[in-house]
């Protein structure tokens, strides 16, 4: 078996037997240079990959696909409840163990659907992401937790729970429940995987401005790093003010701190009041900058999934509707008439849906949305599903995580050779050992994202497997025990088989402003920063050493 020889000079930094790199920040070993051995067993083990993988039944020339042809598909659950209501109870323990069991319900609808030739593509095996994953097998607890990779990511808010109620009148509804919510999505293990939205009441109090509301929605991205904000109309009883201005400056607010809002709907009726406080809004002066920030999704599509008035809404640029209720007949009728009313945006007709499950309300029936989309009936492309699937509510989720508790740093970036990307693995298990042995805390892992209407056409996994997701370069948000707030380590791959890793503050003119991966969604004055503080490493222990010095 062929290897690749690699020499490290950082003083604790080895690979164990069976060629998984470790790091030892306990061990007291002199610092010189020592060479191991990498197999190609172990590269292929440690490539980018997660995901659900799927596989071609037939040959399609017209999309330049092969039978067998296996892809990748990245799944963003965009509608999950956790909390207590009443019978309804669910912590993230529990989301891994339903996508443990839709998995298994995808299987069993699969391969009676095979059977009836309605398939084009298979669902085969759900493969483990080894960062992600990499933050649950760092801790033994953690680590029973480590199933469930069906989905990728969770949004999950609120139920209008048992601790939603305030204690004291200038109290907002909600703030034990966003606390709550908060502890599980901002720390690890569980930031890997769930993107935390926060719950608020647009009614709370007496001055009919929203004011107590809008408090509420500030301290939960500015304090608690929560990254959205879910409006229930119904069972916060403003159906009939969802235009009136208690919501909106709720919805103005939201905007201005560019953060997507998920509006509960059970009625086209209500969809179209969210229709109209979107288009005043639009045509009034003083929310010019919430526009520009603001996306509205409107959750379990109206339950009209064929309504011409739910089409009329998609048409708005800042309107979404996701999945979550729809199954059996609704999950055709959505993307038919969806084909139908929105062909003249060409291949961006598929930006607009999300996928979502509303569990623990509903349960497995979200695998007829992902059949279908499998399915022959689909009029769309792979790159349709995965944007789908997932892709769409990454983008509109794409703000990078931050909150006031923040370190104030100057940008720095390191470069380091790597070309079989062990210098990557290497810097990437330091990381875990520190986030699992809890000197630092990491209250994000987010992945780069192709810029906006331009996702990428879905190679097959022979091919690199790329699916417009970037695995291998992604951003951490992590905080030491001893440093003054958070910081983003930006971990990239280059050109020419280079990695960098940036260190930078959340906060200031020099900051990551979207997930998008392009250098012209960087700012000017972020690009000069790194451009005039950026050196090379000699390998991944230099690299290692330079993090350890920058996180402290």
């Amino acid at each position: 078996m062929s290897s690749t020889t690699i020499i490290c000079f950082h003083p604790r930094f080895r690979f164990d037997s069976i060629g998984m790199t470790r790091y030892m920040p306990s061990a007291n070993i002199p610092c010189r240079p020592i060479l191991y051995h990498v197999t190609n067993a172990f590269r292929k083990e440690r490539s980018p990959r997660r995901m659900l993988v799927i596989r071609a039944v037939q040959d399609l020339p017209d999309r330049g696909i092969r039978k067998d042809d296996e892809f990748r598909l990245y799944i963003v659950d965009a509608h999950h409840h956790m909390g207590r209501e009443k019978s309804h109870r669910n912590t993230p323990s529990g989301a891994y163990d339903f996508y443990t069991q839709l998995w298994f319900e995808l299987q069993k609808k699969a391969e009676a659907m095979l059977e009836s030739d309605r398939l084009l593509f298979e669902p085969i095996r759900v493969e483990v992401p080894p960062m992600a994953s990499g933050v649950f097998q760092s801790r033994t607890s953690w680590n029973r937790m480590n199933h469930g990779w069906l989905v990728d990511r969770t949004v999950v808010f609120p139920y209008t729970d048992d601790y939603s109620s305030p204690s004291r009148p200038d109290e907002p509804t909600f703030r034990v429940s966003n606390d709550k919510i908060a502890g599980w999505t901002t720390r690890a293990p569980h930031s890997t995987r769930l993107i935390g939205y926060g719950r608020v009441n647009p009614l709370d109090g007496d001055s009919g401005d929203g004011a107590i509301a809008v408090r509420e929605l500030e301290r939960c991205v500015t304090t608690l790093g929560l990254r959205g904000l879910k409006l229930h109309p119904l069972a916060q009883l403003f159906l009939d003010s969802i235009d009136g201005p208690e919501t909106w400056n709720v919805v103005k607010r939201a905007g201005e701190l560019e953060i997507p809002v998920i509006f509960d709907t059970r009625n086209i009726r209500t969809v179209e009041r969210i229709h109209s406080l979107v288009d005043s809004m639009r045509n009034d002066p003083d929310c010019g900058n919430a526009i520009k920030g603001l996306r509205v999704i409107i959750a379990h599509c109206g339950m009209s999934p064929s309504d011409p008035r739910l089409f009329d809404a998609l048409k708005d640029p800042i309107i979404y509707t996701e999945t979550s209720t729809l199954h059996d007949l609704d999950v055709p009728a959505l993307f038919e008439t969806t084909l139908e009313r929105l062909h003249h945006m060409g291949d961006r007709w598929s930006n607009k849906i999300l996928f979502g499950t509303d569990f623990s309300f509903l349960s497995v029936q979200a695998a007829d949305v992902i059949l279908y989309l499998l399915s022959r009936d689909f009029g769309g492309t792979l790159a349709d599903v995965q944007k789908i699937l997932g892709g769409n509510s990454l983008i509109v989720t794409q703000r990078a995580f931050r909150r006031a508790d923040s370190a104030r740093v100057a940008p720095v970036e390191v470069f380091c050779h790597d070309k079989d990307r062990a210098v990557q693995r290497g810097l990437e298990s330091a990381i875990l050992e520190h986030v699992g042995s809890g000197e630092w805390g990491l209250s994000s892992l987010d992945v780069m994202l192709p810029p906006e209407d331009t996702w990428p056409k879905i190679e097959p996994l022979e091919k690199g497997g790329f699916n417009g997701v970037y695995l291998d370069s992604y951003l951490l948000t992590l905080k030491s025990k001893q440093s003054q707030g958070d910081l983003h380590v930006w971990i990239r791959r280059r050109a020419g088989g280079l990695v960098s890793c940036s260190v930078l503050g959340p906060h200031g003119s020099a900051t990551i402003e979207s997930l998008e991966y392009a250098s012209q969604k960087m700012s000017w004055t972020l690009t000069q920063a790194l451009s005039h503080n950026s050196h090379l490493a000699r390998d991944a222990g230099e690299l290692v050493a330079e993090l350890e010095s920058l996180v402290k």
